[in-house]
Formats: structure tokens, C-alpha cells, sequence
């Protein structure tokens, strides 16, 4: 009960103060009455209450973990992957504009890759090749118009699999 009325205290009064003060590790946008009016670096800016809303984001390098997804390579080998993005923001304005769910966005993109580069390779090559370097290559360049630097892209786990495959015959008698 407490902790909702401190938030909303909390809230209301950002909301009247006539500053803001952004740390160093982030970056803000100011938008006005909804619009964009502009950027904010580190320090202490002046706004207008209830017309301006300031919208920050942490901009230092930061990780996401790729769920293991698992693929056929070309010569019909079952592997599961599995991977770190390493990435920061470069462009506070169309990361938080122009993007709707960044992480999500990031996470299917170098996904994308990951599945395009695994199976067009034989699993000897995807064992043996410099794969994390053609996907850090092909993901900082897809990635780069959502206003993130791609770092590395590391694959965690990469092993070829089985797959069984259980089936179920269920017989069904029909009665007239």
C-alpha cells in the first residue's frame, strides 16, 4: 500500500520538478507536448513541467542472452546454438523512438542470422570456422538502424543433437 503512494509521490513530483538530471551512463530524449524536441547528455537540464516528458535509457555495454534454438545444416545435421549479444546503444533517439521492443527486436535479429549462417554450413564447418566473427559482421550491420552498436556475438553452445521422434498411432474405432 505504502510502496503504490510513494511511486505515485514519486511520480508526480518528476513530474513538477523543473529539471532533470540525467547520470552519466544514460541518455535521454525530451519530447514535447509528444513530440520529439531533443537530446540530453549527462547533467542537469531544464524542462517544463507537465508539457515535457524526458525519456532515458542506460547507454553502456550491456548483454543479452539467445535462447537455444535448434537447426539443420546443410548436410541435414541436427545442431542446438545457443548465444550472447554484446551491444550498446549509439543513438538514444531511434532506439527509443523508433523501436518498439528493442531487446525483442535484437534477439530475433541476430536469430535471423544465426539460423541464415548455420544452415548453409556443414557441421564441420560450424564446429571448425570463425562463425561468431560473420555473425558479429552481419549483426552489427542489420542492428545498426535501431540505433545499437553490436559488439561481438559469441555463440555459447553449439553441438550437433538427436532427435527422436516418438509416434503415436491411436486407432479409432467408429461406431454407426
Amino acid at each position: 500500500m505504502f510502496d503504490k503512494l510513494i511511486e505515485i509521490l514519486s511520480t508526480w513530483a518528476n513530474e513538477i520538478l523543473p529539471f532533470i538530471i540525467i547520470p552519466s551512463y544514460e541518455e535521454g530524449v525530451v519530447l514535447r507536448m509528444g513530440k520529439y524536441n531533443k537530446m540530453l547528455k549527462e547533467g542537469i537540464h531544464f524542462k517544463i513541467p507537465f508539457f515535457d516528458n524526458v525519456l532515458t535509457h542506460h547507454t553502456v555495454m550491456t548483454t543479452l542472452s539467445l535462447p537455444a534454438q535448434s537447426l539443420y545444416t546443410i548436410d541435414n545435421q541436427n545442431i542446438v546454438v545457443k548465444g550472447v549479444v554484446k551491444y550498446k546503444i549509439a543513438d538514444v533517439k531511434t532506439f527509443l523512438l523508433e523501436v518498439y521492443d528493442a531487446k525483442d527486436a535484437i534477439s530475433d535479429m541476430t536469430q535471423s542470422i544465426i539460423k541464415n549462417i548455420i544452415t548453409n554450413k556443414t557441421v564441420h564447418q560450424c564446429l571448425h570456422e570463425d562463425i561468431d566473427n560473420m555473425l558479429t559482421k552481419k549483426s552489427r550491420v542489420e542492428i545498426r538502424k535501431w540505433g545499437v552498436d553490436v559488439q561481438q556475438v559469441t555463440l555459447t553452445d553449439l553441438a550437433p543433437i538427436r532427435s527422436f521422434r516418438i509416434i503415436n498411432d491411436v486407432a479409432t474405432n467408429i461406431i454407426d
